[in-house]
This record gives C-alpha cells, structure tokens and sequence, in this order.
C-alpha cells in the first residue's frame, strides 16, 4: 500500500484558494493513477482547525471561534467536493476525539521529561494577545532570537515586545543531532535539507504554550494556557492510520510511514522538524516502528498571477471555483513543473478545456481502428511517478494529434477514457 499525505489546511474563512487545488487536486491525480494500475493507495485527509485567526475574527464579530470554524469547515468540505478529490476525510483537530490525544502527547512527553516549564524571554504581540512562533514573525531566526527590535508580527505588522513569561517547553534539544544524522536517511529535497540542518545551527527548546483560548488545553490542573498548534499538527499522519481507536495513538498494526509527503516549501522546517522530533520520541518508546514520519517529502510550487504572489489585499487571487473542476485541474497540471509552479493565465484553461472536448468527442466516435494504448500507458506511468504532471499533459496532446484521424475500437477507447478519468474527472452521474 502506498500512503500519500497532503499538508491538511487550516480552514481559514476565505476557503480553499488556488495553491490548495494546485495541492489536492494534483496529487488526487497521482493517487487515482497509482489505483489505475493495480496498487492499493491509502489517501487520507483532515483539517488544522485550532488556531489564533479563527479566535481573533470570532473576537471581533462577537462570536464563538467554535461556531466559525463549523461554518469554515463545512465550506472548505464543499469546496473540496467540487474539485472531485477522493481524498478520506479522517479527522479535525478541534474535534475532542483528537484533543485527547494531543493531551495525551503532552503528558508522555512530561512523563519522559520532555515537558517542563520555566521561564523565558519570547517574542509577545499585543494585538494577538499571546506569544508567537518564530514563522509568525518577520526577520532572520538568529537576530530575532537575539531580540531583534526591528522584528514585526507578520499578521499584524506591530512591534514585537520580547516578554520573560513561564512557559511549557518540549525538549527538542536533545533531539538535536539525532535530527541532523536522521536527514541522511530520508528522500528530501536538498534545499529542505539545508534548511533543517541551518534550523538545527540555532535550536532552542520548543515553546509550547499560547496565551489563547481557541487551541487545545494544556493538561495540567490550573494552567490556562493552550498548546501551540504546531503540536496539533506533529502527530495527525499517525492518526490518520486508527482514527476510531478511543484505547490507542494508533494499533502497531495499523500504522503505516508516509510513502510521500506534499506540502509548501514554507513547511520546510518548523512543521516538519516539529513531527520529525515527536515521530522520533513516538519510535523511542515504542508508538511506532520506525524512527521517520516521511520517507520522501516534496514541495508544490507556487501558483502566481502576472509574475506576483496571489493575496486578497492586491486583488489577483483566482478563485477555484470559478472554473469547470476537471479543466482546472488539467491546466493546474499543464502550467509547469511542478515543484516549480508557474503563472496563472486565463489562455491556459481555455486551451485544456478545447482539448478535453476535442478528445472526448473522438473516444465516443469508435471504430475498428487499433491505438497503441499500452505506450501511452507506459508514458504516463513514468511522468506520474516521477510528478512530470505537466509533460504528461503535453503527452496527452500528442498523443490526441496523432490518433484523431482513426476511430479507436471501443476496448481502446474505453482504456484511453479511464487513464484520462484520472487527469480530468467528471462528475458522477
């Protein structure tokens, strides 16, 4: 069985915008042709729900960041119903069935002495009312952990105040060179790896608690805190496994390591260092089997308008559902490499949709013609392994160019309409 995992989102009241299609849509892809030929995929989804936009949106508007992330997910849920994915969802972080084990996680960790509190200087936001991450912050890691006055919140652009406060730490540190030695092992990309390795050059423990309300409680009598979302987020891979199982993280039987792992490149480091150190601590008293959540990690890259990154404030963010699912995703896939992305023009699904007619129309017109379907199998095979989505597409028009003059035999057709199913599918009648 192969386990693809897809970078859960948090459902963020603006839902799923083009670089999550560009993510789920593409990779449904991959996963529907691995099923085309023979393998068992195991394609499992979810939802980052805690966090400090919901808490601060609901805040604002008078309401409960309960009821907001209700109404979020059940749009991000449409929305990835309408893109045609076959993803299964399995959990949601907010839900109590998965804070338990995320207060579970927490008290293991303090029962092994990887938990404890002391104080320590943070970097605080007034307006978020709590202190952040280091990826919530502007500036370089080393000048911001030295106090660096010029360091801003990234959310709100205010001054960061760096505030003594007693705080819940993970003891990452002593993970430390077991992480650097560990990326030897693993299919990353190179750029992924330096990063880490650069990360790991200025590792301090992991500050844990949150000053918020809307995020999972930290387990301890009289503590107020919340725990750091990130920690919602190290674990759900191995919880995708045995959602259901109320006695354990996940039955030995049951777990399996993620084949391959898809996701921004700005996930780099916090998120998956933060899983790789409790993967490890998991593996060190025996949860799992092996010491490395992610056999091989991949980053999507990035989908532009004009030359420029999509945001709401400048006005040149595509909407998804805007356009036909399968068309969308054919041209999401024709738009480059892609680790490497490309620009979004308004042509480009013109085109796809003009070729998805002009095919379709040829394999219902059938014939006594006989079509080399098992080289377009074999060339598709190699471009989907190897995540050439684009060139696979462009195989597909070539091979339309050249087989439009015959009229395929039905069996022909039908095998050309099944692998093509994968790349644009339609909707259940």
């Amino acid at each position: 069985m192969s386990y693809v995992l897809v970078m859960f989102p948090y459902p963020s009241g603006d839902g799923l915008h083009i670089g999550h299609a560009y993510n789920y849509a593409v990779m449904d892809t991959y996963c529907r042709w691995l099923g085309l030929m023979g393998e068992n995929v195991f394609q499992p989804f979810g939802y980052d729900a805690f966090g400090l936009p919901a808490e601060s949106y609901a805040r604002k508007v008078g309401r409960d960041p309960a009821d907001v992330t209700k109404e979020n997910l059940e749009r991000f849920r449409l929305q990835m119903a309408q893109m045609r994915t076959q993803f299964d969802e399995r959990l949601v972080t907010t839900d109590p069935s998965y804070v338990k084990w995320t207060q579970w996680l927490f008290l293991k960790l303090k029962e092994h002495n990887m938990a404890y509190k002391a104080k320590r200087k943070e970097p605080y936001c007034h307006q978020c009312g709590t202190v952040l991450a280091k990826s919530e912050i502007t500036g370089h890691y080393t000048e911001i952990m030295q106090g660096d006055p010029s360091a801003r919140c990234r959310r709100h652009g205010s001054v960061i105040e760096w505030r003594e406060v007693d705080q819940w730490f993970f003891r990452i540190t002593s993970y430390k060179q077991r992480l650097i030695d560990g990326l030897d092992t693993v299919d990353y990309p190179e750029g992924t790896k330096t990063q880490q390795r650069h990360w790991l050059d200025n590792l301090v423990d992991w500050s844990v608690g949150r000053q918020r309300k809307w995020g999972c409680p930290i387990p301890i009598e009289g503590e107020t805190d919340t725990l750091d979302t990130f920690v919602d987020s190290s674990f759900y891979y191995i919880r995708y496994c045995d959602p259901t199982n109320d006695k354990q993280l996940c039955a030995p039987d049951k777990y399996r390591q993620v084949d391959l792992c898809v996701g921004g490149p700005e996930h780099a480091c916090q998120h998956l260092i933060y899983a790789r150190f409790i993967h490890y601590f998991l593996y060190d008293i025996g949860v799992v089997p092996v010491e490395e959540p992610f056999k091989k990690v991949v980053h999507q890259g990035m989908i532009t308008r004009n030359g420029a990154k999509m945001s709401k404030s400048t006005g040149n963010v595509v909407d998804p559902s805007a356009y036909n699912p399968d068309e969308l995703r054919m041209c999401l896939m024709f738009i480059g490499p892609y680790t490497e992305g490309g620009d979004w023009n308004e042509g480009g699904i013109k085109g796809v949709s003009k070729f998805l007619r002009r095919i379709r129309s040829w394999i219902k017109e059938t014939g006594d013609d006989a079509i080399d379907v098992t080289l377009l199998k074999k060339r598709m095979d190699k471009r989907v392994r190897a995540l050439q989505f684009n060139t696979a597409v462009s195989d597909w028009m070539k091979f339309y160019n050249e087989n439009k003059s015959k009229r395929p035999r039905k069996e022909d057709a039908e095998r050309i309409e099944a692998m093509l199913e994968c790349f644009a599918p339609q909707a259940t009648p």
